[in-house]
């Protein structure tokens, strides 16, 4: 008995095993004590250093930032859902707490490996697949960069789907708990680009599923798996509410929402979502589909790595002028692909998974491999974005929160991901043709094997001649020329040639990569030829296969990520250290902004979160900044310094200036209003964009544009204020009654004593005493968000008005007050009280399925129902 149990125990010891081993050492800088230096990580850490203080002071995290962008949600960095997160917990069981990245690609096999057991793979040809899954160059590149969020996903993307395979395979108990937990994790990970994705691909092996069971009108069973899936699904997002509830009450705040000038910006906004410019941005060409099977064939990344000696290109830089050598080497790029300036790496599948995949289009029955070919053909077609305008634009205007996202070349994980499945299910079918007894069977098994031969074959010609008559243009060559010809027209002619030598490279690169390619494809057509003819035993074959898969991503993969992106623990903290300029703005322990522009091209307002770690920062870097924020960057901060009435309003003291020797300078910018400020006067716009285009020109101390549909609220709310003293508020109302648009009113006139200023900013909770002799209207240098601010004075509570298209503005009557501001998103507690009752319902489906187990393998005699 104990001897049978180990012998079903021992394949999946073998897994855990290789699995664990295989992280290890692929990720063993990590086990020196050294870090691994990811640059989306870092800007991470800085935006969420705030938040962090805050926590270790109050010993919670704050709802609010003051730290980036001039104020803007903290759950959208970083959160305590100080509610049960179960999704976290078992993520860390799952991945035995690893240091990261180990953590990651160990969790990755592991997954790949469940759904293999679950379509009843044979264990050792699991280990393969989850090799090949978790390993796929495009992996190694996102960790590489610091996706850490993407990856984890991308890891859970098997164990999701083979979870809901069990309720389809009538596994209810074991399905339903798997498919909420699974679910769990991957919301409380909240990636959610990538679950879209996957949820698009369960959809797909729904349909297949679905048409099978109408075609044998098990109409019951089609009914019960699929409220069970929805069900299951639904309790997993659930218990992961505050996450969910925030992340979708945000987004109609962020430019994932649309913009207030969508009409001015048709191409980058509509009025709920991205337009086309935005949502198509980083497209694959056509032809870049094969990077999945030769993975160079592009340049495989804009960061050169291509050794001089080998590049006719570099060898040119060195025999140019210094001047221009610099100015050219910075478009040094061989990747010549559809993503533009910013791609880390391809994402490579491996030479024998693809030849495994198209083999399986003629050795498999119909069970799967259908929807896996509509799933792979939908999501490649998705991948091309604007360069197949016509299907996706369709699918961005029809497509349920389809617009909400950017980079359409993302969804290449999925056909990784189908690709392996299918690699998988095919070697089962090689391997399992042993206990074929009939010899016609055996024979057909051959000739459909020489089908996907000569349809591989068919597939490198195609290459070859792509490879042959390519033109290797960059979208940046031109710029080259321009570079090159600004200065010194005579330099065009150096520059012709560097862009010729570059072209070369970008052709023996991928020569170089389709021989490659070919053959690692040949050997592995090979040894699959020799296990369907028999000349080799299943576990020789299994093994040579999968070391050869593994090899074949692995020498990739060590391009990307290897131990020279791993730093000491000292070299890394120095990321974080102050600068001279730092240190002496941190002098200063009033509350204020700083306008950093150190980085070039003023990226800092954009990509630029360094800042944040040591100042309150007007600019940062976050992948769904506010609306209402990104709009003032792209129409009035871009401009600076032609922005100063903007700069001041934003309570902008200092500014960094970056100097060629010696350290970097500050500006004390003595314009600066401060945190609050009383106008006289008002000035409403009908639009939008006239409320922008007025703070070109604006004076903001004393003068605050607001939108025209408030203008009748704040003559009701100076109306209220009346009745506490000013006699003067009757003609201040009338005078807003009749106000014509782009006229200036006035409001009320400062009496010597009238003041406003700051007592407490608590990120959220800020509170002002303010006095004045008759009613007057606050602007506040914080950032107006409807979804959670209110304010009152005294204990009254007041609407906010949107001020000067970001800021906040209140109507303050006369006398000595006490204004408060409050941060208490709804969405967050509601998503509390959510999250505990569907945590509840999750432990009770791990505990029936627990049960159910227990009862198939005769434990015990349970209620049938189980």
């Amino acid at each position: 008995m104990f001897r049978k149990f180990v012998g079903k125990c021992f394949p999946h010891l073998v897994a855990f095993f290789i699995f664990l081993v295989a992280a290890v050492l692929y990720c063993r800088p990590v086990f020196e004590n050294k870090v691994l230096y990811q640059e989306d990580v870092v800007q991470w850490q800085a935006m969420a250093h705030n938040s962090f203080a805050y926590k270790a002071a109050h010993g919670h995290f704050p709802l609010w930032t003051n730290s980036m962008f001039s104020g803007m949600p903290a759950y959208m960095i970083a959160m305590d859902a100080r509610a049960p997160v179960l999704g976290a917990t078992f993520y860390d069981l799952l991945t035995l707490r690893l240091k990261k990245p180990a953590g990651f690609f160990f969790l990755a096999c592991l997954c790949l490996y469940f759904l293999c057991l679950v379509l009843k793979i044979n264990p050792y040809i699991g280990i393969i697949g989850g090799l090949a899954y978790s390993y796929a160059t495009y992996n190694p590149v996102i960790v590489a960069a610091g996706h850490d969020t993407k990856m984890q996903c991308i890891a859970l993307i098997p164990a999701l789907i083979g979870s809901l395979i069990l309720i389809y395979e009538k596994k209810y108990w074991q399905g339903a708990a798997l498919t909420a937990l699974f679910t769990a994790v991957m919301i409380s990970i909240n990636h959610v680009q990538i679950i879209y994705y996957c949820l698009i691909v369960a959809v797909i092996m729904t349909v297949g599923y679905a048409i099978r069971w109408v075609r044998s009108r098990d109409y019951r069973h089609l009914l019960m798996a699929l409220a069970i899936a929805a069900g299951s699904a639904l309790t997993g997002i659930l218990s992961n509410a505050v996450t969910l509830f925030t992340t979708y009450d945000a987004s109609r705040e962020t430019t994932r929402g649309g913009s207030d000038l969508s009409a001015t910006s048709p191409g980058d906004y509509t009025e709920n979502g991205f337009g086309t410019n935005l949502a198509f941005a980083f497209s694959m060409y056509r032809t870049e589909i094969f990077v999945l099977w030769v993975p160079e064939m592009f340049g495989g990344s804009t960061n050169p790595d291509v050794p001089a000696r080998d590049s006719r290109a570099a060898r040119l830089l060195h025999k140019m002028p210094a001047d221009l050598a610099g100015s050219l080497r910075e478009d040094l790029s061989y990747y010549w692909g559809g993503l533009g300036n910013m791609v880390g790496g391809p994402p490579y599948a491996g030479a024998i998974i693809c030849l495994l995949a198209v083999l399986g289009f003629f050795l498999l029955d119909g069970r799967h491999k259908w929807w896996i070919l509509g799933g792979l053909v939908l999501c490649i077609l998705m991948s091309w974005g604007s360069y197949f305008s016509a299907f996706n634009g369709f699918l961005l205007k029809f497509l349920p929160m389809y617009n909400k996202f950017r980079a359409p070349s993302m969804i290449i994980v999925m056909p990784v991901f189908l690709l392996v499945l299918l690699a998988v299910l095919t070697l089962q079918k090689i391997v399992g043709a042993d206990k074929v007894p009939s010899l016609w069977e055996k024979t057909a098994l051959w000739a459909r094997y020489k089908q996907g031969i000569l349809l591989t074959a068919g597939v490198f010609v195609l290459l070859l001649w792509i490879c042959s008559h390519a033109d290797y243009s960059a979208a940046g060559d031109s710029r080259i020329m321009q570079v090159a010809g600004t200065p010194r027209p005579a330099a065009s002619g150096q520059a012709s040639d560097f862009i010729h030598a570059l072209r070369e490279d970008r052709h023996s690169i991928f020569f170089n990569s389709l021989v490659r390619s070919l053959a690692f494809t040949a050997i592995g057509a090979l040894l699959i030829g020799l296990q369907i003819r028999r000349r080799l035993r299943p576990a020789l074959f299994l093994a040579a296969l999968g070391l050869l898969c593994f090899v074949d991503v692995m020498d990739m993969d060590l391009h990307y990520l290897n131990h020279r992106q791993y730093q000491e623990q000292a070299t890394y903290s120095a990321n974080f250290s102050p600068t001279p300029a730092d240190r002496q703005i941190l002098l200063d322990t009033g509350y204020y902004r700083v306008f950093d522009l150190r980085d070039s091209g003023l990226n800092t307002l954009s990509y630029g979160a360094m800042t944040a770690y040591f100042h309150h920062s007007i600019g940062g870097y976050h992948a769904a900044k506010l609306k209402i924020y990104e709009d003032l960057i792209d129409r009035q901060l871009y401009n600076f310094p032609d922005c100063r009435p903007v700069i001041d309003m934003l309570n902008t003291k200092y500014i960094i200036w970056p100097t060629r020797s010696g350290p970097d300078s500050v500006e004390l910018n003595r314009h600066a209003l401060g945190p609050a400020w009383f106008v006289n006067d008002l000035r409403f716009e009908d639009s939008a964009g006239q409320v922008m285009n007025a703070l070109t020109r604006l004076r903001p101390h004393d003068t605050a544009v607001l939108f025209g549909s408030d203008r009748s609220q704040i003559a009701k709310g100076i109306a209220g204020m009346a009745a506490l003293a000013d006699p003067a508020a009757p003609a201040m109302v009338a005078t807003l009654a009749a106000y014509r648009p782009g006229m200036a009113s006035d409001f009320s006139k400062p009496g010597k004593a009238d003041s406003i200023r700051l007592v407490k900013n608590d990120n959220d909770e800020i509170t002002y005493l303010s006095e004045s002799g008759s009613p007057r209207f606050a602007v506040f240098s914080e950032v107006f968000y409807s979804r959670g601010w209110r304010a009152w004075i005294d204990e009254r509570e007041v609407p906010i008005f949107r001020t000067n298209y970001v800021l906040r503005g209140l109507v303050v009557p006369s006398g000595h007050h006490v204004i408060r501001f409050v941060f208490h998103p709804q969405s967050y507690y509601l998503g509390r009280q959510v999250q505990w009752m569907a945590s509840l319902i999750l432990l009770l489906l791990l505990f029936g399925a627990i049960l159910a187990t227990a009862q198939d393998a005769g434990l015990f005699r349970g209620p049938p129902y189980l």
